[in-house]
């Protein structure tokens, strides 16, 4: 039984769980309203957070296991063992297994079940909103979690989602500033690459304006294609990584760099370990994305008014207001419709409006990252009645592209409706 530290039983505190989700492995951290925050470790009284992402089913059995426990029966032979859950339920084929066609969604979903009822077991009733966080979200990805968390049947209606870039911004404005305003990187280790997340922040703006630099960098493997093992294979690892720091450490001011990923190790760091240490505040460790991932659900869910100081701007982020002048009581006024700042999977806005003696409607753009204001228009072919009532769809289908979809509803018994759609697509 593993045993969920840092919340006294009997406590009424709502949960909240932020799960990092990959296709080699999860993390689940927790948080009780705000307080310290925890990550399930597979061994007690260790720092042991990874989950790997993948079933083994026993064979002849309808019997399910999930990360290292299905490794086990895996390597025992007892079992079918499918791995890379994530990329195969975003593939879409079903998979064949103990010859029975499964849909690759639902098995990641009962994985997700799994590993979820690693905190719902002791706190079912709690749990109160659930953000998962990956590396990349794409229009496809994003539906495929959805569907997978849709057949969960979670108690909360409260499931969100970020990437990785965002779950690190919270995670930094929960520390303190002179750790991240003044240029903050992160230094990411996983399989074969070395990916890099700089934080800057732009103060000539009201509130703070923050961005990410993404880069990735080839690692050396080894002689065999396996991880590198001479003392030769080892030093070019350690002079490769330092090279790469000096190059994203170097470019601007940097005073903190946090090191995450499970290739990290001292038989190889020497050089590398010594340089950034002499010139800034370095951290390490691996589980900075599911707390990062508590910190962003606290902001959605806190209960006071949250005075943004800081807006985040990073590759899934809208980065224009999105809004048009219209009609109130004989008086034109801005109806702002979306905001800059906002996910672009979690962007998106239905409201009605009346149409008079015209036949299109203007979308003002507003940026922030440059560029100005521009209009945006949609005409109505063959559109000629004098007014009408219509319903109008906005959505994201990626971060710069905005789908605007208009229904004719007609007006009462004067005119009816055609349910006419009009469809749109506006480039950001």
């Amino acid at each position: 039984m593993i045993k969920l530290p840092g919340i006294k039983s009997g406590s009424n505190n709502r949960i909240f769980v932020g799960f990092n989700i990959g296709d080699n492995f999860c993390q689940i951290s927790f948080t009780a309203d705000g307080k310290a925050i925890d990550t399930v470790s597979m061994t007690t009284g260790e720092e042991d957070f990874n989950i790997p992402t993948v079933l083994c089913k026993r064979e002849g059995i309808n019997q399910w296991f999930y990360g290292r426990e299905a490794l086990e029966h895996a390597d025992d032979e007892d079992g079918i063992l499918i791995d890379h859950l994530l990329t195969l339920a975003q593939k879409g084929t079903p998979i064949l297994v103990d010859q029975v066609a499964y849909q690759p969604v639902s098995l990641l979903a009962l994985f997700i079940k799994r590993c979820m009822s690693l905190v719902t077991a002791v706190y079912s009733d709690r749990v109160a909103g659930v953000l998962f966080t990956a590396e990349n979200l794409t229009y496809e990805n994003i539906g495929v979690l959805k569907e997978a968390v849709s057949l969960l049947k979670l108690k909360t209606k409260k499931i969100y989602f970020q990437s990785h870039m965002e779950s690190y911004y919270h995670f930094m404005t929960y520390q303190p500033d002179e750790l991240w305003r003044n240029g903050s990187i992160l230094i990411e280790y996983e399989g074969d690459e070395i990916i890099t997340y700089r934080m800057e922040s732009n103060f000539g703006t009201q509130p703070v304006v923050v961005y990410m630099d993404e880069k990735h960098f080839p690692m050396p493997t080894g002689s065999r294609g396996n991880e590198p093992d001479t003392d030769y294979e080892l030093i070019q690892l350690d002079r490769t990584f330092m090279n790469i720091a000096k190059e994203v450490c170097e470019a601007e001011d940097t005073i903190s760099v946090f090191l995450i990923g499970s290739k990290y190790n001292d038989i190889w760091m020497k050089e590398s370990k010594k340089y950034l240490c002499s010139k800034y505040r370095v951290f390490q460790g691996s589980n900075l994305y599911s707390k990062g991932a508590c910190y962003g659900l606290l902001d959605r869910n806190s209960d006071q008014p949250i005075e943004r100081k800081n807006i985040f701007l990073g590759n899934d982020k809208l980065t224009a207001n999105v809004g048009m002048n219209i009609l109130s009581q004989n008086d034109e006024t801005y109806f702002a419709i979306l905001d800059a700042g906002v996910s672009w999977y979690d962007a998106g806005q239905t409201f009605e409006f009346y149409i008079q003696d015209g036949n299109y409607i203007e979308f003002i753009i507003r940026s922030l990252v440059g560029g100005g204001d521009k209009i945006a228009r949609i005409t109505f072919d063959d559109f000629n009645a004098e007014i009408s009532r219509m319903r109008c769809k906005l959505y994201m289908e990626s971060e710069r592209l905005l789908i605007a979809e208009i229904e004719d509803l007609g007006f009462g018994e004067f005119r009816p409706s055609t349910h006419r759609i009009w469809r749109e697509e506006i480039p950001l």
